[in-house]
C-alpha cells in the first residue's frame, strides 16, 4: 500500500479535529489572521479577502470558524479524506450560515486540483497538513498556481524542534511501532513519562491529547518536521516567496527592548525571519508566502526612503495620545496591543514618530509628513525607529508609484 493511502486511512479512521457538532459553536479559529492580512497581503491595503481556500479542512471546523470571521468571502474547503468531507457537510446542514461553503474531496498534490477549485484565491490557508502528506512540493506548486499575484499563503507546518521528533525516537524503547497507533493505558503512561522530560525543554505535553491528534502528530507513517529553510526552499521551487514567520515578531520585540534592532538594518523581513530561526528553531512554523517578493525599503538611502509611504496595519490597536500644541523632541508612552500576537505593551516613543503614525494612511510620503514637523530628525534616528515599526508589523512601507 502506498504511503499516501496509508495516511488517508489514518484520517478516515479518526477525522480531525473532532468531528462533532460542538465545532459549530466554537470560535477558536482566530489563528493569526490579522497578521496574515497585515504582512502577507500588505499590497491589499487592509481589504478583506474575497476568495479563500482552506487546504486540508478536516471535518470542517476551521472553515466554519473562518466563515464567522469572513461572512462575505467565498470559501472553498478541500480535504483528501472522503469521510472528513462527509462529516463537514453533515455539520454544514445544521447551520444555515455555513451552507455557502463549498466542500470538495480532493488531493492537494493532484495537478488537476486547481482546475476543480475554480479560479485564483486571495488567501490560502493550510494549517497542520503538509507535514503529514507525501509530496509537499507538489501541493506547494498547486498553491502557487491557485494564488492571486497579490494574495497570501498561510502555511502551518512542523519545525525541526517539533515534539514528535523526540517521541518517535523514544517510543521504540518501550516496544512501540511509531508507524502504528494503538490506544492503551500503558501508552498514556509512557507519554506522561516523556512529557515530564520534554516539557522541561519548553515543548508541549502530549499525554492528554485526544487520539485524533496522537495518531497523526506522534504516530503515523509520515511525519515531516523540517527546518524553516527547507520549507522556504519548497516555496521558492513553487514560485512562492517567504514573507514572514509569526514567531519572529515576538523574538524581534526582545531585540528591540535592548535597542539592538539597528544592528539588523537593512535586512528585509524575510532575512530577519531566517536569522532569528537559526538562533531559535521553532517547534511549529506559522509562515506566510506570496507570489510577489517583498519590496524591502531602501534603508541606507535617505532620499529614496523619504519617497515611501507609511501605512498602518490592523495588526495592532494603537492608542495615540492627543498631539501637543507644538511637536517637540520629547518622549511619550504609546499603548499598543495585538490580539493576533497575544501581547500588549507601553512603548516609549518620540512625539515626532507619533506624528508619522497619525498620517499613516498611505497618502503622504515620509518626506512630506516630515516637512510638516518643526524638527530636524537625524536620518539614523529616523531609520532606526521606522525599522522597528516595520519589523514589528505596526506599519508597512509602500514604495512610490512608478515614475514618482
Amino acid at each position: 500500500m502506498k504511503i499516501s493511502d496509508q495516511v488517508r486511512r489514518i484520517y478516515e479512521r479518526r477525522p480531525y479535529p473532532f468531528g462533532n457538532v460542538k465545532a459549530l459553536k466554537r470560535r477558536s479559529w482566530t489563528l493569526v489572521q490579522e497578521w496574515v492580512e497585515a504582512i502577507g497581503r500588505a499590497e491589499a491595503c487592509n481589504r478583506a479577502p474575497r476568495r479563500v481556500l482552506m487546504a486540508g479542512c478536516g471535518d470542517g471546523t476551521e472553515a466554519f470558524n473562518l466563515r464567522r470571521k469572513l461572512p462575505n468571502a467565498e470559501i472553498v474547503a478541500v480535504d483528501f479524506s472522503a469521510r472528513s468531507i462527509s462529516i463537514a457537510r453533515r455539520l454544514q446542514r445544521r447551520a444555515g450560515e455555513m451552507r455557502s461553503i463549498r466542500f470538495i474531496a480532493g488531493d492537494l498534490t493532484d495537478p488537476r486540483l486547481p482546475a476543480r477549485l475554480g479560479g485564483p484565491f486571495d488567501l490560502i490557508i493550510c494549517h497542520g497538513v503538509l507535514s503529514y502528506i507525501p509530496g509537499p512540493e507538489r501541493a506547494m506548486r498547486n498553491f502557487g498556481r491557485c494564488l492571486k499575484p497579490g494574495g497570501a499563503l498561510y502555511l502551518g507546518v512542523n519545525g525541526s524542534r517539533h515534539v514528535n521528533t523526540r517521541l518517535r525516537q523514544a517510543l521504540p524503547d518501550f516496544g512501540y511501532d511509531v508507524n502504528v497507533f494503538q490506544e492503551s493505558k500503558r501508552l498514556r503512561s509512557v507519554l506522561k513519562l516523556c512529557d515530564a522530560v520534554v516539557s522541561a525543554d519548553g515543548l508541549p505535553r502530549i499525554s492528554g491529547q485526544g487520539p485524533e491528534f496522537i495518531s497523526s502528530d506522534v504516530f503515523g507513517v509520515l511525519n515531516q518536521s523540517l527546518t524553516l529553510s527547507k520549507w522556504a526552499l519548497l516555496g521558492r521551487r513553487a514560485g512562492l516567496h517567504l514573507r514572514g514567520n509569526w514567531a519572529s515578531i515576538r523574538l524581534f520585540r526582545r531585540i528591540a527592548e535592548g535597542e539592538l534592532h539597528q544592528l539588523l538594518i537593512p535586512r528585509s523581513r524575510a532575512q530577519v525571519v531566517d536569522f532569528l530561526e537559526r538562533l531559535s528553531p521553532s517547534q511549529f512554523h506559522r509562515l506566510l508566502f506570496s507570489r510577489k517578493a517583498e519590496a524591502n525599503p531602501p534603508w541606507k538611502n535617505r532620499g529614496q526612503l523619504l519617497k515611501w509611504r507609511i501605512v498602518l496595519t490592523r495588526l495592532y490597536k494603537l492608542r495615540l495620545p492627543r498631539p501637543g500644541s507644538t511637536v517637540i523632541d520629547r518622549v511619550r508612552k504609546l499603548k499598543i496591543a495585538s490580539r493576533a500576537l497575544n501581547f500588549s505593551m507601553a512603548w516609549e516613543m518620540p512625539e515626532w514618530e507619533m506624528e508619522l503614525l497619525r498620517y499613516g494612511g498611505g497618502r503622504r510620503s515620509l518626506g512630506s509628513v516630515l516637512g510638516m514637523i518643526p524638527l530636524s530628525v537625524p536620518f539614523p534616528e529616523l531609520r532606526k525607529q521606522l525599522y522597528l515599526l516595520y519589523q514589528l508589523g505596526i506599519i508597512n512601507l509602500v514604495p512610490p508609484a512608478a515614475g514618482a
